[in-house]
C-alpha cells in the first residue's frame, strides 16, 4: 500500500488501483505511520508527496519488495519451459557492459533462448513498442512495473582531456562550468542543459552551455576526449579512459551518488520463464563492482 501510494502519488489514485477504498488507504498509511514513528507522506489539498523518512523507507522498501516477489515467482513454476524471444531496451553505451558480463554464458545456458538487446537512449513504453524488459539508469518504476536493481550506486562524473585543462584551466566549483565549454547529450527533443550536483548536502542543478550537442554518448565521450570539451557521465562508462589518463575528472567532491541500472518489466509478465531466467542470471552476473574493462568493446578474460 505504502509503495502504490508513493507511485501513484495521492491516496486516491492508490485506492483505484489497488481495488479498495482511500479510507482504506488513508487507515493503512496512518497505522504505518504509527508504527514507524514519523510522518511517510506530505498532504495538501493538490498533492502527496514523500517525506524524508518517506524517502528513506521507499529506498529498502522496494528493492526488498522485488527480491520477495522474484523469490516467489521462481519457486511457483520450476517446471516452465525457457524458450522463445527475449526483447530487453537498453541505453546504447550500456549494452559492451551486457556483453561482456552476460555472453555467453546465458545463450550456452539456455539455448532455446533469442535474446535481442535493442541499444537505444530515448525513454521508451517498453510495453506498447513490444520489449520483455527495459533497463535504465536509477529506480524507474511506472505503475504496473517492477524493478530489480542491477548494479551498485555511482557517481555521475565530470570529465575533459588533459590538454583540454591545460588550454582551459579546471573548474573550482559547479558554478564555474558557466565559464567553460561543455558536451550536451540530447535525450528526445532537448538536450541536458542542466547538471546536478550536490554541494552542502544539498542537490543543486547548473545550468551549462554548449557549443556541441550531440544525441550519442559515445561520441559525447570521444568528443571529450579530443578536447571539445567537458561531459557528465557515470564514471564506470569512462572508468577505462581515467585509468589510462585519456581523461581527468573535476569537482570530484561535489558529483552526486546516483542507483545503478535497474531492469524494470510488467508485473504482469513475472510468470514468464524466459523472463525469470534472465533476471536471475542478471542479478547474478550484474551486481559485482564496475571494473575498467567493463565497457570496452571486446569482452576481456
Amino acid at each position: 500500500m505504502f509503495l502504490t501510494v508513493a507511485e501513484c502519488q495521492g491516496f486516491r489514485a492508490a485506492a483505484r488501483h489497488l481495488g479498495i477504498t482511500p479510507s482504506a488507504v488513508s487507515q493503512g498509511i496512518r497505522s504505518l505511520e504509527e508504527r514507524v514513528g514519523a510522518p511517510l507522506f506530505s498532504r495538501t489539498t493538490r498533492s502527496v508527496r514523500l517525506t524524508e523518512a518517506g524517502e528513506r523507507l521507499l529506498a529498502h522498501a522496494r528493492p526488498a519488495v522485488d527480491m520477495l516477489t522474484a523469490g516467489l515467482d521462481a519457486a511457483s513454476d520450476l517446471g516452465g519451459e525457457i524458450t522463445g524471444r527475449l526483447r530487453i531496451n537498453v541505453p546504447r553505451p550500456t549494452l559492451p557492459l551486457l556483453v561482456n558480463r552476460l555472453l555467453p554464458d546465458f545463450l550456452d545456458a539456455h539455448p532455446n533462448v533469442e535474446l535481442e538487446l535493442v541499444g537505444e537512449d530515448r525513454p521508451i513504453d517498453i510495453v506498447e513498442e513490444g520489449f520483455d524488459a527495459g533497463i535504465r539508469l536509477g529506480n524507474f518504476v511506472q505503475i504496473d512495473m517492477v524493478a530489480v536493481w542491477l548494479t551498485p550506486p555511482e557517481r555521475f562524473v565530470v570529465v575533459g582531456s588533459p590538454a583540454f585543462f591545460r588550454t582551459h584551466g579546471r573548474p573550482a566549483s559547479p558554478y564555474d562550468l558557466q565559464n567553460f565549454r561543455c558536451i550536451l547529450l540530447r535525450q528526445s527533443v532537448r538536450p541536458l542543459d542542466h547538471w546536478q550536483f550536490v554541494v552542502d548536502g544539498q542537490r543543486m542543478t547548473v545550468g551549462v552551455d554548449g557549443p556541441l550537442v550531440i544525441n550519442d554518448v559515445e561520441a559525447c565521450i570521444h568528443s571529450a576526449l579530443r578536447g571539445a570539451g567537458l561531459f557528465q557521465v557515470p564514471r564506470s562508462v569512462v572508468m577505462s579512459h581515467l585509468e589510462s589518463g585519456d581523461l581527468e575528472t573535476v569537482l570530484e567532491p561535489y558529483c552526486e551518488e546516483v542507483p545503478g541500472f535497474s531492469l524494470y518489466y510488467p508485473s504482469r509478465s513475472q510468470s514468464l520463464p524466459k523472463l525469470r531466467a534472465f533476471v536471475d542470471f542478471a542479478t547474478q552476473r550484474m551486481r559485482t563492482a564496475f571494473k575498467p574493462g567493463d565497457y570496452l568493446p571486446n569482452p576481456v578474460s
